[in-house]
């Protein structure tokens, strides 16, 4: 007996058991922490979710927010009791201030609501110790603010179709031939710019969920263009369009939509309820070609498309626009500032067939006009939202200004906007005897005071612009840049008194103002601006949108 009982002391079969039944409760201990700790977490988030949604909820009716966020619960559909607390107050959206601080529970006029839920979350394992729900909460805050979306630029106020073909073809290396028909279809064509941003993540296969993510992704061209048209939904004939010069572009550069377009709060939302922004159709297009020129140059030949003029030859360079400063954007006052682009335009015309004193009635003579135009720049105000039907909204504007030139400039160095350009006298006149140079500078500068504008909800409805002007004429430049220019005449390279042939070239000028003033407003229209004036839109108004905030 004494030696079995030796033998089993020495024997190692079965030890595991023991083992085992003593860390049993350490095992259920820490499947427990992980199941029931997994478990908390996901109706956390769960219950996160429903507070976000409660809060919207309850922004959007203030007086009764109370009864709005208990009844987004009750329709959630959770099968257990909730602590449903909503609190009116006011909210401040002031980056200096904590997000903590800026949200003051009962303060009036309240703009604001917090929304706390409490409620019980469901143990697994855990309840083997008696533990059968730990008590989870979360709250949200929504505000409700009032949106307004704004653009600057102008909407070109006569349209012509050699010169927006030739630009629009340089711009997307295609050959694009639309009529002065089509041209109008897509400049009274609106686009909702929300629409615009969803056919953009779908075209482009991103599926990057909230719209400043898709914004600042890079989208080929075609992709871009073929967004504008799906998002031309309620307009065929701008649809099948823009869906032609799609097809006729090449992949080309890639474009980050986010310096041109900021949808401000509303950015961080993945869906928005259409109808909130419209923009014009072809201001988007040239806009979006404007971003992707690499160079930011073309050149153009016009021929004889002017009328009144023998022969135009145009460069065009856009300026990057501000960093920060987007082309259209959505705020709630004051910020962000919208900007068009610096632009640069060198026009070299002709004036045939003109009779001067001794050299008979078929001289040539030669203009050279150089345009730059600094940015107009907009903001919102105040916006005045008590009803969608009696909205209105304030903007600040002032409009960009800058140099028109009588001479020859470098056309190699027209896009480098780190350089002031150099202004050459000009040969108006070339002859085998006799010429008659110029050269005539017509600044206006000097910074210009914000005027404020005023749109009502009629006019946002209708699209209506406003322009505001400096306070500097800007009426006939070209025939007031002719009265301070100085006309030298030279024969055989000596230089003469002033006589009939310099007052005869100077009635030449002033004959062809008109149509020189009408090609400078092409121009400069075609990129987007116009000398000393800004034309300011009101794209979209929305009052007491529910926002969540911090």
């Amino acid at each position: 007996m004494s030696g079995r009982i030796a033998r089993l002391g020495h024997d190692r079969h079965g030890g595991i058991g023991p083992l085992i039944a003593l860390a049993m409760p350490m095992l259920i201990g820490a499947g427990a922490l992980a199941v029931d700790i997994g478990s908390v977490q996901l109706e956390t988030r769960r219950l996160q979710g429903l507070a976000d949604a409660a809060a919207l909820a309850a922004a959007a009716d203030l007086p009764s927010a109370q009864s709005h966020a208990d009844a987004l619960v009750a329709e959630a559909g959770w099968d257990r009791d909730f602590a449903v607390v909503a609190m009116p107050g006011r909210y401040v959206a002031d980056p200096s201030i904590a997000s903590a601080d800026r949200f003051t529970p009962g303060a009036t006029p309240a703009n604001a609501v917090q929304v706390t839920l409490s409620t019980q979350s469901p143990t697994f394992l855990a309840r083997i110790f008696g533990r059968s729900d730990v008590a989870i909460g979360r709250h949200a805050r929504a505000a409700r603010v009032d949106l307004a979306a704004i653009s600057v630029g102008s909407r070109l106020a006569a349209l012509e179709g050699g010169l927006l073909n030739q630009y629009l073809s340089a711009l997307t290396g295609s050959n694009v031939s639309l009529s002065v028909a089509d041209y109008n279809a897509l400049a009274d064509a609106d686009i909702d710019l929300l629409g615009f941003v969803d056919a953009l993540n779908s075209t482009a296969d991103l599926e990057l969920g909230s719209y400043d993510r898709i914004l600042a992704s890079d989208v080929a061209m075609p992709d871009l263009v073929e967004a504008i048209g799906l998002a031309a939904i309620d307009d065929a004939v701008a649809q099948a369009l823009l869906a032609r010069i799609a097809a006729g572009m090449a992949v080309g550069n890639s474009v980050d939509l986010s310096t041109l377009i900021d949808l401000g709060p509303m950015g961080g939302q993945d869906q928005a309820a259409a109808g909130l922004v419209k923009v014009n159709a072809l201001t988007l297009l040239t806009s979006v070609l404007q971003l992707s020129n690499g160079e930011r140059q073309v050149a153009l030949d016009l021929g004889a498309g002017i009328p009144g003029l023998a022969h135009t030859r145009a460069w065009l360079a856009v300026g990057q626009r501000p960093e920060g400063s987007p082309w259209i954007a959505i705020g709630d006052g004051g910020q962000p500032i919208v900007r068009t682009a610096q632009i640069r335009i060198y026009l070299e015309t002709r004036l045939a067939n003109v009779s001067l004193p001794g050299l008979g009635p078929l001289v040539a003579v030669n203009v050279p006009l150089f345009v730059e135009l600094a940015e107009a720049e907009a903001r919102i105000d105040a916006i005045t939202c008590p009803t969608p039907a009696t909205a209105r909204v304030e903007v600040g504007a002032r409009p960009g200004l800058g140099t028109i030139a009588l001479g020859e400039v470098d056309t190699r160095r027209l896009d480098d906007f780190s350089r002031k350009m150099t202004i050459q006298s000009t040969r108006l006149v070339d002859t085998l005897l006799v010429d008659v140079e110029a050269r005539g500078v017509l600044a206006l500068g000097g910074a210009e005071p914000w005027q404020r504008v005023s749109f009502s909800a009629a006019q946002i409805g209708s699209g209506t612009p406003q322009t505001v002007s400096s306070g500097a004429a800007v009426q006939g430049l070209t025939a007031s840049l002719i009265q301070s220019t100085t006309l030298t005449p030279r024969v055989l390279g000596l230089p003469v008194p002033t006589g009939p042939l310099v007052s005869a070239v100077g009635q030449t000028l002033n004959v062809a103002a008109p149509a020189l003033d009408g090609l400078v407003n092409l121009a400069t229209g075609t990129l987007g601006v116009r000398y000393g004036q800004a034309d300011v839109w009101v794209n979209g108004v929305r009052c007491g949108q529910p926002m969540l905030v911090g």
